[in-house]
C-alpha cells in the first residue's frame, strides 16, 4: 500500500476496502509495506513525496501518523483480516529505529477485529495458511484444507523475466494449492503442473497457482517530485492487487483462481 507517500493511489486503496466490507464472502491478506515508513531522519527521506495530508506536526513522528492513517482506512475490515506479512519497509524501522511497527500494526487489527488473543495474524516475512471449510450436503457434510505459501517477496528488477522465474521454482518446490509474493509491485499469475505417480501407478498431475500481490504505489508521482521508482527508471506499473477465488468443493488444482 505504501499509505504515506505522495504517489500511494489512496483512492483506490479505498475502493478496495469498501468492496471488501460490502462483500460478506470477501477476505483479504496483507503481503506488507502498508506504510511508506520513510523515517524524516533516513536517508532516503524527501519531504516533497510525502502525502499531502501529512502535517509539520506529523514530522515529529511521521512512522505513528502513517500507521494510524493506515490503521484508520482498514478498521472497517479488521474482523476479515486472514493475516499480515511483515514487509521489508516494516522490517526496515526495526531495524535501525529499534520500533516494531509491523507488531503494532498486528496488535490493532487483531483488537479492531475482536480476535481472541491467541489468534494468530502475524506470519513474519513469510508462512502457511490454511483455510478449512466445511459444508453440509443432502446427505453428508464435506470438508477440505486449501493451503497457502505467502512471502514478503525477494525479486527485483524492470523486467518479470527472473520473478516468473522466482515463482515458478517456488511452485515447484512448495507443495500448495496457492502462493502470493510481494515486493516487486508487479501484478502477474503464474500456473505450474507437478507430475507424480500414485501407489496404484497412475500417473497424477497437481496444478499450483501463484500471484504477485500488485501495490497501490504508483510509479510516476506526476505533477510532484521523483519517486525512488522514477529516479531509478523503473517502468510504468498498473496499480491494484490481485483477487482470488476460492471454491473449496471443487477438485485441487481448479478450486483457486487468481484474477489481476
Amino acid at each position: 500500500m505504501h499509505i504515506g507517500a505522495r504517489a500511494c493511489d489512496e483512492a483506490l486503496f479505498r475502493s478496495v476496502v469498501k468492496r471488501i466490507a460490502d462483500d460478506p464472502t470477501c477476505y483479504w491478506l496483507g503481503i506488507g509495506d502498508y506504510c511508506d515508513l520513510i523515517n524524516v531522519r533516513d536517508p532516503r527521506a524527501d519531504l516533497e513525496t510525502l502525502a499531502d495530508w501529512i502535517t509539520v506536526s506529523d514530522l515529529v513522528d511521521v512512522v505513528q501518523a502513517q500507521r494510524e492513517h493506515f490503521l484508520d482506512i482498514v478498521r472497517p475490515i479488521a474482523h476479515k483480516c486472514l493475516g499480515l506479512i511483515e514487509g521489508n519497509h516494516e522490517r526496515a524501522i526495526r531495524h535501525h529505529y529499534e520500533r516494531d511497527v509491523y507488531s503494532e500494526i498486528v496488535t490493532e487489527i487483531k483488537r479492531a477485529g475482536e480476535f481472541p488473543a491467541d489468534h494468530n495474524l502475524a506470519f513474519g516475512v513469510y508462512g502457511w495458511l490454511q483455510l478449512a471449510f466445511y459444508w453440509a450436503g443432502n446427505k453428508s457434510g464435506g470438508s477440505r484444507t486449501v493451503t497457502g505459501n505467502l512471502h514478503h517477496g525477494f525479486s527485483g528488477g524492470k523486467l518479470k523475466g527472473g520473478k516468473a522465474l522466482n515463482m515458478e521454482r517456488w511452485l515447484w518446490t512448495h507443495e500448495c494449492d496457492f502462493a502470493v509474493f510481494g515486493h516487486s509491485h508487479n501484478a502477474d499469475i503464474f500456473k505450474v503442473a507437478v507430475e507424480s505417480i500414485d501407489r496404484y501407478g497412475r500417473v497424477q498431475v497437481s496444478t499450483r497457482i501463484g500471484g504477485y500481490a500488485g501495490t497501490f504505489l504508483r510509479t510516476v508521482n506526476d505533477g510532484g517530485a521523483c519517486t525512488y521508482s522514477e529516479r531509478a527508471g523503473y517502468f510504468p506499473l498498473p496499480t491494484g492487487g490481485i483477487e482470488m477465488e476460492i471454491r473449496p468443493a471443487l477438485e485441487p488444482g481448479t478450486n483457486v483462481r487468481m484474477m489481476t
